[in-house]
């Protein structure tokens, strides 16, 4: 047995002390702080879930893919999908695109819906905003003279 080998057998069974709530959330802080696609709610490429189980020998598997189910159900995954294009591994390469069938079921999520609905709403008070500020006031009551 390699010292490697001996030290991650160590560091699994450590790590499988812990409950399994613990262990859920370690796992998400690691995956958040090590990899940028995680951060910034890209797209992940199909089979990410084997990558990470590879990549995290020390926890178990079902949690890796509770994790990872928790990440794609969040609003702000669901929206990058929604907008579509490119899907990304865990070295932020491009591989793979969302297709369309994809994009239309994330478009029909509610959190996306209603992230839609709001944005609608905020492009339309501020053209209401810019359109009150360009058009010239309209005219009062005529002034009336202080002849006395």
């Amino acid at each position: 047995m390699t010292k490697e080998t001996a030290l991650g057998a160590a560091l699994k069974s450590a790590v499988q002390t812990m409950s399994k709530k613990k262990q859920t959330d370690m796992i998400a802080e690691h995956i958040y702080n090590k990899y940028d696609v995680f951060k910034r709610f890209k797209p992940l490429a199909l089979g990410i879930d084997q990558d990470l189980i590879a990549g995290l020998p020390q926890f178990d598997p079902a949690l890796i893919a509770r994790v990872l189910a928790n990440h794609c159900r969040r609003p702000r995954y669901l929206k990058a999908l929604a907008r579509g294009g490119k899907r990304f591994d865990l070295n932020n390469r491009f591989k793979g695109e969302v297709s369309p069938e994809e994009q239309s079921i994330a478009q029909q999520h509610p959190a996306v819906q209603q992230a839609l609905a709001a944005r609608v709403e905020r492009q339309a008070a501020a053209e209401a905003q810019q359109t009150a500020e360009t058009v010239p006031p309209s005219p009062e009551a005529p002034a009336q003279s202080n002849n006395g």
